[in-house]
């Protein structure tokens, strides 16, 4: 399990997150939804699961060890992997290449030992494996600068998972993302995390989709959690309506 106690995290006088206390289960394939209005705190808490940031006050539990000190990279070994809202992609490697670095960076490889050694079908069946789980296969030979955003998305998140994560937390995933891809990105994402087991929470602002995919939605508010539930208290919480969509109780 993956636990945040008491978070907080204060930059100057304003505070990001207040006393966060939230758990995640690990090998069942959920899909939590963090959402809530701009300056909730929503990327912040993800920095701070992730190590990008380190908490005020509070602490990181990871399978019943504090994991608050650890580093960015020390957790992604223990099994937390992320993206972000900026696709974070080698731009002038292919598809294939981005996904096998990040495979020979999870099997502890390098380039060099790649190109000499014989034994690297492993490395290559794996990525294989990548591109046929989100639906990259046709694009595996080109260059990453050259995608669509959808699918630029799609590999971003794609080398996250390469990375054989327990945790996956993405940070808007489909932003940026045309209306007609945005279904496409969403479906592929859920589908893999579901299949592998793998906890995957997310952060999103378009309702449509949480209310249609969500397992479970997290909203915060000015830094604090307003609500846990299932994708159903988006239409009875009026107060949440209000704060997410603008929209009083008589609409």
């Amino acid at each position: 399990m993956l636990e945040a106690r008491n978070l907080r995290k204060s930059f100057g006088e304003l505070v990001a997150t207040d006393d966060i206390t939230l758990e995640f289960g690990k090998d069942e394939g959920e899909l939590v939804f963090i959402v809530g209005p701009n300056g909730a705190g929503k990327t912040t808490f993800i920095n701070l699961l992730t190590g990008f940031l380190s908490p005020d006050e509070g602490s990181i539990v990871l399978d019943g060890d504090d994991i608050t000190g650890m580093s960015a990279n020390g957790r992604v070994d223990a099994g937390i992997a992320r993206s972000f809202q900026v696709v974070k992609v080698f731009e002038e490697m292919t598809v294939r290449e981005n996904l096998r670095t990040v495979v020979l960076t999870e099997q502890g490889k390098t380039w060099s030992l790649f190109s000499m050694a014989d034994g690297h079908a492993e490395v290559e069946t794996k990525v294989d494996e990548l591109l046929a789980k989100f639906r990259l296969e046709d694009a595996a030979d080109t260059l990453a600068e050259e995608l669509p955003h959808g699918d630029r998305k799609l590999l971003d998140v794609a080398m996250s998972f390469g990375l054989d994560p327990d945790y996956l937390l993405l940070d808007e995933p489909t932003s940026g993302v045309s209306t007609r891809e945005k279904e496409y990105v969403i479906e592929t994402i859920v589908e893999v995390g579901r299949a592998e087991g793998v906890t995957t929470v997310t952060i999103e602002h378009d309702m449509d989709i949480v209310t249609e995919y969500a397992d479970r939605v997290v909203a915060l508010h000015q830094g604090t959690v307003h609500g846990v539930g299932p994708p159903t208290m988006l239409e009875t919480d009026d107060e949440l309506r209000r704060l997410l969509l603008g929209v009083g109780d008589d609409e």
